[in-house]
C-alpha cells in the first residue's frame, strides 16, 4: 500500500483533544441525548438495529426506502465519541451492539436491510405505475450498505475486534461478487444517476487500508473510472469536475441528478483513493470540485446547496441548506486542507461551523434541523422512512462537531498548526518523537482574543502557526521571549523544548453584503422552500432585496429570541449604504447578543440582534421566528 504523501497534515487524534467552554456544553449535551443517556441506547439506538431484523426497506410499494443507513451514522459518531470521551461504558455498549450485528449477517455475507440483496436498481416506470399507481424515485439499497459497512469499520478501529473486520470484508466481498454474477455496473444502481451508490468509495478504500485485500483496490478503481468516461455519462463526477464548469452545467435538470450531500461524499473518497494511489488528477478534481462549488452553490449560509440538491444555489436570496450538506461541505473543506495546506479550506469550514451547522443543532440536545433557512424558521422533519426516532441529519450531528475537534490543530512533520481557537487542549505527536501540549482560551467569538499555551518535549526545534482569519482585518501576536514571523495568513513561532504562551488580537469590523433578490424565480426554488409541512408559506418566500450583517466568523440576525419584535424582524430592507456598529449584550436566551446601531442617511436606530446560530435553534411552530435580513 502506498503511503500518504509525505507534506500532508494529520489531524490531531480524538482521544488527545478535549473542547471546553460553550461549545464543548452544546456538544456533550447532544452526545448525551443522542449517544449516551438511556434513551439513545434502548430507543434511538434500538431503532437502528431493528431495521436489520425487519428487513423492510424494499416492502413499502415503489419507492424503496433507507432505513438501513441510520445504524451506520449512529455507530460512526457512537465510536468518535467514545474515542474522544474515553467513556468505557459507551466502549461496551457498541462492541455488544457490534456482536449482535454482526449475528444477523447472512453466511452469504450479505448484511443489510433490503429481502432482496439484488433489488439495487429504481423500477421500471411503466412497471411500477401499473403495480403501484406511481412511478418509482427511490433505491437505497447499496447506499445502506456503505453506511453499515463504514460502521463497521469505525468499531474495528475503536475496538481493534479481528471478528468486525471479517464481518465488514465479507459484508463487501459479497457485494462486489454479486454485482459481478449479476453483471451490473455500481454506477447503475440506486437513485439520482448511481452517486449515493458510489460513496461507497470511501469504506471501500478504508476497507482496503485496513486488509491490504488487492479486491477492494480493483473495485474502488472500478468506481472511479465510471467517473471518468469518454462517453460523458451522468454522473461523470471527476472528468466534469476537472473541466471547471459550475456543477449545475454538467448536464440537464439538476434537480433531478446533483444531489449534494452524496455527490460531495464521493470526493471524499476520491480523496481518499489519492491518498493511496498518489494518482495527481484525483486531488486535483476535488480542488476543482470544490471551486465550482463555491462559484455557483455558495450560499448566504455559507454552506452549498439549495436544501440538498446543486442547483445554482448562489443565485438564490432565499438560502434552505441541509444540515447533512453542511456537515459534508466541512468535510470536503477539511480533506482538502489536510492534503494542500490551503488555508482558505480552513476559512471555508470555520464560517460553515459557526453559522449554518451550529444553527442545525437544537439547543437542547435532543434533535436537529433537516433545513436550515434564512428566515423565518428552520425545518424539521420528525418521521423520515418511517422511522420515529432517527433522521440522516440528526444522526450526522456528532460528526460535524468531531470535525471541528480533530481539525482545530494539526501536524505537518515539525509544524504544529493551531486552526481553530474554540477552547480546547490537546497533545500532539511529532513524526520524531517529539511532543506539544496545547491549550487554547480565550473569547474568540466575543472579542478576537486568543490565549495560546504550549508545553513542548522536542529533540530539535519545531514551528508552532495559528491562522490568521479571513475576516481578520488586522492582526497581532505577543509572544515574549520567542522570535514570531508572519507568513501567508500564518502567524509562526519557533519553538523549543519547554513552555511558552502567545496572545493572538484580530481585529474586525462589521460586513455589510447587499443582495439582489433574482427578479424570476423558477417555481421548484419556492416549493423546497416552503412545501415541507412545517408551517412556513410561500408567503415567507423573498422577493425583496436585502442586506447581510457579519461580524468576525458571525453571522447575525434578528430574532425574538434576541427581543426583536415580529414586524421589526421583518421590516423593509435597509437601502444600500446603511452603517452599523455592534455593542455587546448579555443574553440568557443566545449565545451572542448584540445592540447594533443602524446609521442610514439621518435615521439613526437601535436594534437587537444576534449570532445567527442561536437565532432559531429550536423546535417550534413560530413560523416567524427569525431572518438574517436588515
Amino acid at each position: 500500500m502506498k503511503a500518504s504523501p509525505t507534506n500532508t497534515h494529520v489531524p490531531t487524534p480524538l482521544g488527545k483533544l478535549r473542547l471546553h467552554g460553550s461549545l464543548a456544553d452544546r456538544f456533550e449535551c447532544f452526545a448525551f441525548e443522542r449517544i449516551l443517556s438511556d434513551h439513545a441506547h434502548s430507543v434511538v439506538y434500538r431503532e437502528t438495529e431493528e431495521a436489520f431484523r425487519k428487513q423492510l426497506d424494499d416492502t413499502f410499494g415503489a419507492n424503496a426506502l433507507w432505513q438501513g443507513e441510520f445504524w451506520g451514522k449512529w455507530m460512526i459518531g457512537a465510536t468518535g465519541y467514545c474515542e474522544y470521551s474515553h467513556h468505557k461504558e459507551l466502549e461496551e455498549f457498541i462492541l455488544r451492539g457490534v456482536q449482535t450485528l454482526v449475528g444477523m449477517q447472512e453466511p452469504s455475507g450479505y448484511l443489510g436491510t433490503y429481502r432482496d440483496p439484488m433489488n439495487v436498481h429504481v423500477l421500471d416506470p411503466v412497471e411500477s405505475m401499473e403495480k403501484f399507481g406511481e412511478e418509482s424515485k427511490w433505491n437505497w439499497n447499496i447506499w445502506c450498505r456503505k453506511y453499515t459497512l463504514w460502521g463497521l469499520i469505525e468499531a474495528y478501529r475503536l475496538l481493534g475486534a479481528p471478528f468486525i473486520l471479517e464481518a465488514a470484508s465479507k459484508l463487501a466481498s459479497h457485494l462486489i461478487d454479486s454485482l459481478c454474477e449479476h453483471g451490473i455496473s455500481l454506477a447503475t444502481t440506486g437513485t439520482f444517476s448511481g452517486i449515493p451508490s458510489g460513496s461507497i468509495l470511501k469504506p471501500i478504500v478504508l476497507l482496503y487500508r485496513a486488509t491490504g485485500n488487492e479486491k477492494f483496490l480493483a473495485f474502488s478503481r472500478e468506481i472511479v473510472a465510471s467517473w471518468q468516461r469518454d462517453d460523458g455519462v451522468c454522473p461523470n463526477l471527476i472528468s466534469n469536475a476537472l473541466s471547471g464548469r459550475p456543477v449545475h452545467e454538467w448536464y440537464p435538470a439538476p434537480k433531478e441528478w446533483a444531489k449534494a450531500y452524496e455527490m460531495m461524499s464521493c470526493f471524499e473518497g476520491i480523496i481518499e483513493l489519492f491518498r493511496i494511489t498518489g494518482e495527481n488528477h484525483l486531488l486535483e478534481s476535488a480542488i476543482r470540485f470544490h471551486s465550482a462549488l463555491k462559484s455557483g452553490e455558495y450560499g448566504l449560509l455559507f454552506s452549498v446547496g439549495y436544501n440538498d440538491i446543486f442547483a445554482n444555489a448562489s443565485s438564490q436570496i432565499n438560502g434552505i441548506t441541509e444540515p447533512c450538506d453542511v456537515i459534508h461541505w466541512m468535510r470536503l473543506c477539511s480533506e482538502l486542507f489536510l492534503e494542500t495546506g490551503n488555508k482558505a479550506y480552513l476559512d471555508d469550514f470555520e464560517l460553515a461551523f459557526y453559522n449554518a451547522f451550529l444553527a442545525s443543532v437544537c439547543r437542547d440536545g435532543t434533535w436537529g434541523a433537516r433545513g436550515v433557512r434564512t428566515h423565518g424558521k428552520h425545518y424539521y422533519v420528525f418521521e423520515q422512512a418511517r422511522m420515529r426516532h432517527n433522521h440522516c441529519c440528526v444522526n450526522n450531528v456528532p460528526r460535524g462537531f468531531l470535525n471541528f475537534a480533530q481539525m482545530a490543530a494539526t501536524v505537518s512533520e515539525s509544524v504544529i498548526s493551531i486552526n481553530f481557537y474554540s477552547p480546547f487542549e490537546a497533545e500532539l505527536a511529532l513524526p520524531d518523537g517529539g511532543t506539544v501540549k496545547l491549550r487554547v482560551t480565550g473569547e474568540y467569538l466575543k472579542e478576537g482574543v486568543v490565549s495560546v499555551e504550549w508545553d513542548a518535549a522536542l529533540s530539535s526545534e519545531a514551528t508552532l502557526r495559528l491562522r490568521i482569519p479571513a475576516w481578520a482585518t488586522a492582526a497581532t501576536l505577543d509572544s515574549d521571549g520567542f522570535g514570531h514571523s508572519r507568513q501567508e495568513g500564518w502567524f509562526e513561532i519557533g519553538i523549543g523544548t519547554g513552555c511558552g504562551q502567545a496572545t493572538l488580537r484580530l481585529s474586525r469590523t462589521v460586513v455589510i453584503r447587499p443582495h439582489i433578490a433574482p427578479q424570476n424565480v423558477d417555481e421548484w426554488y419556492i416549493d423546497r422552500w416552503t412545501n415541507h409541512n412545517d408551517g412556513v408559506e410561500k408567503t415567507s418566500f423573498r422577493f425583496a432585496d436585502g442586506s447581510t450583517i457579519s461580524y468576525g466568523p458571525i453571522l447575525l440576525a434578528r430574532s425574538a429570541l434576541a427581543g426583536n419584535a415580529k414586524g421589526e424582524i421583518f421590516d423593509a430592507p435597509l437601502p444600500s449604504g446603511f452603517h452599523a456598529t455592534l455593542k455587546a449584550v448579555d443574553s440568557n436566551e443566545v449565545e451572542l447578543a448584540f445592540a447594533a446601531e443602524i446609521r442610514s442617511g439621518e435615521d439613526v436606530y437601535t436594534t437587537p440582534a444576534c449570532d445567527f446560530a442561536s437565532a432559531g435553534n429550536r423546535i417550534t411552530f413560530d413560523s416567524a421566528l427569525f431572518s438574517i435580513f436588515f
